[in-house]
């Protein structure tokens, strides 16, 4: 069952979702609290199948009228927060740029050094070799602001 077919058995099954709140709710009028790692979820049983979707993904159907999209961005970082001003369509790259954490770091064993790189368009970008994490984790923020920009 395609993500499109999902969305119209949801939709069927009497859920609906108010763009100004970003709260979906179920044919009782109910209001879908599932959480699944932060994310709000609906569950639609179809055949003694469940078919778990996305409300983000769902919200973004219901107002747009297609799912043929890389990933839904919460802008505002709050993953319950589904409110379709708060919604955006992003590629993969893009919505990892969120990561506030420095990741771009690694200890080098051979060396004993520690090494920074980014990665931009799949591609890695060497940083270079520092003496101290301190060192390698600015050098990181510092491209991370120069090639992450929305």
């Amino acid at each position: 069952m395609t993500r499109e077919e999902r969305f119209n058995l949801a939709i069927e099954r009497g859920y609906t979702y108010n763009p100004e709140t970003g709260i979906i709710y179920n044919r009782y009028g109910k209001i879908s609290k599932r959480i699944c790692q932060g994310y709000y979820m609906i569950g639609i049983v179809l055949n003694k199948k469940t078919y778990n979707l996305k409300a983000h993904h769902f919200a973004w159907y219901c107002v747009y009228g297609y799912c043929d999209i890389k990933e839904i961005d919460h802008i505002n970082g709050i993953k319950n927060d589904n409110r379709i001003c708060n919604l955006r369509s992003i590629t993969h790259q893009q919505n990892q740029f969120n990561i506030t954490s420095a990741k771009g770091y690694s200890w080098n064993k051979n060396l004993k050094k520690w090494m920074a790189r980014i990665t931009v368009n799949g591609k890695d970008i060497y940083l270079g070799y520092y003496n101290t994490t301190e060192e390698a984790r600015n050098a990181y923020l510092e491209a991370k602001e120069k090639y992450h920009i929305l």
